[in-house]
Parts: C-alpha cells; sequence; structure tokens
C-alpha cells in the first residue's frame, strides 16, 4: 500500500487493476478478489468496484476492497494473509505459505497492482503489443518512483532496458551531482551514480 506507484495506478486507473484481479482469479478458479489499499486510494477502488456491479462485469468473482494499515510491510504476502485473518500486518516466515494455506485456510494468490494491470492490458491487446516494447528478454514497460535530487519528482513509465540516466532526465533531470543512487526501494541497494546511471532498468 505505500507504493507510490502502486498508489498512482490505482487512483488514476482503478478499473485496469480491477480487470486484472478478475482475470487472475478466474485463471485460478478463484470466486473473491481482495484488493488491499491504504486510506488515501480506498474511496477511489470501492467505488470503481460499485460501478463494476452496476455494470455486471466480473462474471462469478466478487471484488472487495480492504484498508490495510498504512507501512511498508502491510504490502508483503504473508502480512497481507496474516491480517485478512483477523492478525496483525506483519510477515510471518514459517510454512504454510500463502499459495499452500492463506485467508481463510484456502489457497492464496497474492499479485502487486502493476502485474495485476500488465495482466489486463495483455488481455486487452495481446502478448505482440506487450512485446512490442522493451528489451527482447524482458519485453513490456514498468513503473518507477523517482525521488530525492531530481526536478520533477514521481512515478514514472519506462521500456525495460532503460538506462536510468534516461529515466532521470524524463523526471526534469537532477539537481544536484549524483554520488549514489538507491535502487529497488526499501529492500534496495545503493549504487554508485555513475555506474548506476549508465545501467539498463530491469
Amino acid at each position: 500500500p505505500p507504493s507510490g506507484k502502486d498508489k498512482v495506478l490505482l487512483a488514476n486507473l482503478p478499473h485496469l487493476v480491477l480487470d486484472g484481479a478478475v482475470l487472475a482469479a478466474q485463471a485460478v478458479g478463484a470466486r473473491d478478489a481482495i484488493v488491499a489499499v491504504d486510506r488515501t486510494t480506498y474511496d477511489v477502488v470501492a467505488y470503481a468496484m460499485s460501478e463494476r456491479r452496476h455494470a455486471h462485469v466480473d462474471g462469478n468473482v466478487t471484488l472487495r476492497a480492504v484498508r490495510v494499515p498504512e507501512r511498508f510491510v502491510s504490502g508483503e504476502e504473508t502480512a497481507l494473509v496474516q491480517f485478512l485473518n483477523g492478525g496483525p500486518a506483519l510477515p510471518t516466515f514459517t510454512p504454510p505459505r500463502p499459495f499452500e494455506r492463506g485467508v481463510g485456510g484456502a489457497p492464496t494468490l497474492v499479485q502487486n497492482v502493476e502485474t495485476l494491470a500488465h495482466l489486463a492490458q495483455i488481455a486487452r491487446f495481446g502478448p505482440g503489443w506487450f512485446r512490442g516494447i522493451g528489451a527482447g528478454d524482458e519485453p513490456g514497460s514498468a513503473l518507477a518512483t523517482l525521488s530525492g535530487a531530481v526536478r520533477q519528482p514521481g512515478v514514472f513509465e519506462f521500456a525495460l532496458g532503460t538506462p536510468l540516466r534516461d529515466l532521470v532526465a524524463q523526471a526534469g533531470g537532477a539537481t544536484a551531482e549524483l554520488g549514489a543512487v538507491l535502487a529497488g526501494g526499501y529492500f534496495g541497494t545503493w549504487l554508485p551514480a555513475g555506474k548506476a546511471l549508465a545501467a539498463p532498468l530491469s
């Protein structure tokens, strides 16, 4: 829930994410799809779900939005399952894993918002369209949150394989000389700026 890119997708394209959630549920034979959100996107997602109910577009899949605590670990799959089962939204590192026994004791598939949006786009436009951008061995696009010493911090879409320097340019360029770059968010690592800026994003 605290991910900037996920908030942007949920706030601006909730139906794209919900289309992906329904497709994922249908693919595994699930009747329920739960979308975990924070307080800032809950109303948008809940409203989009009500629009879908009136339009009867989700077949036999029931969509439900659930507000989760606003901390980074709340989005980890075992933390989500534990919270949905009435416990604290904290990761558990003991078996069983959610795909074995998750929400309500049933096997549970946990996916992130961006993956669900990609799934909906591939279903709508086809795999050839998706493979039309990005690198040959890693097709498609991704979203990245840029912050710190850039002119226009925010969420940006890029084709996989794009050098980080091009993404920084998309954010208006650096506002100071960069010494290092934190890649991968909270669980990422610091990289020397020179090597990081030349590296293709994957």
